[in-house]
Parts: C-alpha cells; structure tokens; sequence
C-alpha cells in the first residue's frame, strides 16, 4: 500500500501547499528582476506563482515550457500533471514521495524586496581587492545570491537555487550531514570531482573549518558547492552531505564570478532584507558595537559580515601584510577575540 497524504480537491495548488497559499494571498514577500534568476528558475517560479493565484490558467503553459527546455525537472512535470488535474476538477494524491518537490516549490517562491540589502552584509571598503563579487548563501531557502561589490553598496546580480545538507544547517562535527554556517573563501575548482558523476561536472571547494570553526572544535572538511548528477536538473532542497549542491549550468556560472583565493561566500541560516534606510542605520549599529564607522572602515580597507546571533561577526581585512579574518563578539568590543591570517 502506498502511503499518501491526505486527499485534496484541488482547483489550485491553494489547497495543496495551504502554507505557500497563505505566503502568496498575503503579499508576503516582494519582487526582484527576473535577471537575477536564469531561465528555467524564472518559469518554474511562475509557474508556481500562477498555480497559487487567479492566474491558475497559466500555470500550465508554464510548467510546459520548463520541460521543453529542461526535461529533466521533475518539479516542472509534477506542476504540469497537478494542474492538468486541477484543470479538470478532479481530486488529486500527493504521494510521499513528492514532498520533496512541495518543499522545492516552497523554496522557489521567495524573492527579495526589489532594493531591499542583506543585513548580512554590514560594511565593504572600496579598495579590499577580495574579488568583485561576494556569494551570500540563505540555507533557510536554499538559495545562493551573487552580489557585485563594486560600488559602496552591494548589488545582486544572480539568485540560485541550492541543496544544502540532508540533516539542514549548523554543522558541528565530521559526518553529520549539515551545512556549516560562517564566512569561507572558494579556494579551487575540481573538475570531474568524483568518477560516477553524481556531484556533476565542477566543484569549487571551501576553506572551511575557518579558524572560528577550530577554535570551537567544529570537525569536518570537504564543503564544496558543486553540481548534480547529470540525469537530473537540481536536487531536493536538503540532500547533500554537507555541500551546497546547485544546477549544473547554474554551477559553471557561478565558476565565471569567483577568484579562487580571494572571492568569499557568507553561509547563513537565514537572510534579513532591510530598506536601504534601514540597512544604513543597521551598517551604523552594528559598526558602533566594534568601535567602527563607515569612514574608518573605508581607512583601515576592510569588510564587515554577519552570519548569525550564534556566531562572531567577520571583519575581512588587508594591509601590507596580506589578508586576514577577524572576528569579534556580537556585544561591544575592544577589538577582535580571534584573528586568522589567510
């Protein structure tokens, strides 16, 4: 006997997935250009979109046009046959072993507030030379955003879906199938980096532990952000081992962004958006606990991260010297508990 979830009637995915319903009738998140997002995320995320509206009419050709050109979504075939279902008022089973596209489409749905910052980033001198892009990674929704550091604030250019570890975020010790959480340089890429495909074509790898992750005796090594199998387009939202997994094509377009040994990625496990007002007084709060403003960032050429309330905040900085990472206490500090030398 197969196991199901409960029947629903469906005239939309409404009363399949009532929480993403209640997310979209309330206008609870807001709009971000469709750059941002490559081809195949922008159908898919209408798709989904049109499903939960008025508009359930399009959620079809939609989902058909995703797999037209990426027949290997199983998300895109599952929305076609869910809505073709819909369409004909007839009552549908979710199977349990479709819950992991119900949570893809969940992840799918959120989008930045059009202008709207990262709290996560605090500060950016404009002379740091840690590469032109930073990569910000939101584990609560599965998404990596790409972010052009060449002006004083940062702009995103890309938004992509990720998998993150099968046991969520936080990792602590070698094998427990998590995520870590911090901020980590991309440091090489391995191509072909295991014989049977499964983690795709390209891996870049991460210096984690950091000296923070040492200092707290958090084990483990391996973090890569690679790709997937070839016979598939993305995996579920929590599948890895620990790695951030991402499309294939989506994986070589993250390689034409990085400068191994200088470009980061922060991993958090969530992803704050303030007003551009509301992130300056944020960038001033958060600069005053470490004895800093904005001027004397731009001096001392540094920049300023957030990662969560758990967990240091990291200052990246260079001088003659060479690079290295600071981290301070979330209270207010003198000056940085642990400095890393890179």
């Amino acid at each position: 006997m197969v196991n199901m979830i409960p029947m629903f009637k469906l005239t939309s995915l409404h009363s399949l997935l009532p929480t993403l319903a209640f997310v979209f009738t309330a206008g609870l998140w807001g709009q971000v250009g469709e750059a941002a997002l490559n081809p195949t995320d922008a159908l898919l995320q209408k798709a989904i979109e049109n499903s939960l509206s008025t508009r359930g009419h399009e959620a079809l050709p939609n989902a058909r046009a995703v797999r037209d050109i990426e027949p290997r979504s199983r998300l895109a075939h599952w929305l076609e046959a869910q809505n073709v279902l819909a369409a004909s008022g007839l009552a549908t089973q979710v199977k349990k072993g479709d819950l992991d596209l119900v949570h893809e489409s969940e992840a799918r749905l959120h989008r930045v507030p059009e202008g709207y910052l990262p709290a996560n980033i605090i500060a950016l001198a404009e002379n740091l030379n840690i590469g032109r892009y930073l990569l910000l990674s939101d584990l609560s929704i599965s998404r990596i955003y790409i972010f052009d550091l060449a002006q004083k604030k940062p702009s995103l250019v890309r938004e992509i879906y990720s998998s993150i570890g099968l046991a969520g975020a936080v990792k602590q010790r070698e094998g427990d199938r998590k995520t870590p959480i911090g901020v980590y340089r991309l440091m090489k890429e391995i191509r072909n980096p295991r014989p049977d495909g499964f983690l795709g074509d390209l891996a870049i790898t991460l210096d984690y532990p950091n000296a923070e992750d040492r200092r707290a005796q958090r084990t483990g090594s391996g973090i890569w952000i690679h790709g997937v199998p070839q016979e598939v387009h993305v995996r579920p939202p929590r599948s890895s081992d620990g790695c951030l997994a991402v499309a294939n094509a989506d994986m070589e377009m993250i390689r034409s962004y990085v400068e191994f040994g200088k470009t980061h990625i922060v991993i958090a496990p969530s992803i704050q958006w303030l007003s551009p007002s509301d992130w300056r007084l944020h960038q001033q709060e958060r600069l005053s606990r470490m004895g800093m403003t904005q001027q004397s960032v731009q001096l001392t050429n540094q920049a300023v991260f957030f990662v969560s309330n758990s967990r240091p905040i990291v200052a990246i900085q260079r001088d003659p010297q060479g690079l290295r990472r600071t981290y301070w206490a979330q209270r207010q500090a003198s000056g940085p508990m642990l400095v890393e030398d890179l």
